[in-house]
């Protein structure tokens, strides 16, 4: 029993950070039947490759357990925290309340960007942040985080330290993603439109 319960934990824990993996992503898509509709946040950890890159793995994983803390202290029973890549990660929240959502992407943005002290080196690393919501649970788990990628590298263009909300308007037999984005800039929150973020697409 001890030795089945470990192969779980390695097989969908990522090993650096405790959170979540891949495997319990796949894992949670499959058996995913909530009723209600999700939100999917994209985080993606600006300019860690160069610290990792500078400071080495060693520390680069530190940071990135010290990440992975501020992600733990925000979930419930209705969040999941995955680890999807190298600096990268997943919210998935149910039930959740778009509002909600949004406040959540501002305190994960300041929570993220605190300087931290890692073996004596102060290291400061920011959060880009793509949001996508839908109501209905007949939109696939992939196609928002297809969405949620789409409006992350926004978020990334846009300047970074920031987050960026994917958005469906049609326009006839067309629709085009758009979003907005709250820009935080010294204490200032500010909320300002983008421009399209993907090419007009034939329904």
């Amino acid at each position: 029993m001890m030795e089945r319960s470990l192969l779980r934990k390695l097989a969908y824990q990522d090993p650096v950070t405790g959170l979540l993996n891949r495997n319990a992503l796949e894992l949670f898509r499959k058996r995913n039947s909530s009723k209600e509709g999700i939100a999917v946040m994209y985080l993606d950890l600006d300019g860690f490759k160069t610290i990792n890159d500078t400071y080495g793995h060693e520390i680069g994983d530190m940071l990135l357990r010290q990440v992975s803390h501020h992600l733990l202290q925000v979930t419930n029973s209705d969040q999941k925290a995955f680890r999807i890549g190298g600096d990268e990660f997943l919210l998935i929240m149910k039930n959740y309340d778009s509002n909600q959502v949004k406040i959540l992407a501002g305190l994960l943005l300041q929570k993220i960007s605190v300087p931290y002290n890692i073996q004596g080196v102060e290291l400061q690393v920011t959060v880009s942040i793509g949001i996508s919501m839908h109501p209905s649970p007949k939109e696939s788990l992939l196609s928002l985080l297809k969405e949620a990628d789409i409006a992350m590298y926004q978020a990334k263009r846009m300047g970074r330290n920031r987050y960026a909300v994917y958005q469906k308007i049609k326009r006839g037999s067309n629709v085009g993603s758009y979003g907005t984005a709250w820009v935080k800039k010294s204490g200032i929150r500010k909320k300002t439109k983008i421009q399209r973020i993907q090419q007009m697409a034939a329904l």
